[in-house]
């Protein structure tokens, strides 16, 4: 985990934890009106900068499995992924919140976060199908750590 001086750092997690609350909240309601308008590209687009602030903030954190799960979703969140997956796409962005919600619950109460594994595969699955190239390889299960070394 990065180290701020003791201060600086009780502020930084604060700010995180309020930030990603946030982002967590626009994540849910607009993977509800994904499901209600699959072809929603504005509502994508949307998903995709909530996904990335969350993916940058706990980078910066140090929060690396929640930092990885999130990258891996933005790649997957073109907004013309819309016109072939939007209904399966709010499905995975749901399961992304809550994922990340655990993630952050464990995060603030020091603990090892919860295994990203079965977001990653929904994730895998969701970019096979939006593919028209090469297949790429089978997610490679990660440790469940999700700190920076």
């Amino acid at each position: 985990m990065t180290q701020f001086p003791d201060d600086r750092g009780a502020e930084m997690r604060t700010l995180f934890f309020e930030s990603a609350a946030e982002l967590l909240q626009a994540l849910n309601d607009d993977a509800l009106r994904l499901e209600a308008h699959p072809s929603d590209r504005e509502t994508v687009r949307s998903i995709r900068r909530s996904v990335h602030t969350l993916k940058g903030d706990s980078a910066v954190m140090g929060f690396r499995e929640m930092s990885e799960l999130a990258h891996e979703l933005e790649d997957v969140l073109a907004p013309e992924a819309v016109s072939f997956q939007g209904g399966e796409l709010a499905e995975v962005v749901l399961s992304a919140a809550d994922m990340f919600d655990a993630m952050l619950a464990a995060y603030r109460g020091g603990l090892e976060p919860p295994n990203g594994d079965p977001l990653r595969s929904m994730i895998w699955k969701l970019g096979q199908r939006g593919s028209t190239t090469a297949a790429p390889a089978a997610p490679t299960p990660r440790r469940s750590g999700g700190r920076w070394a």
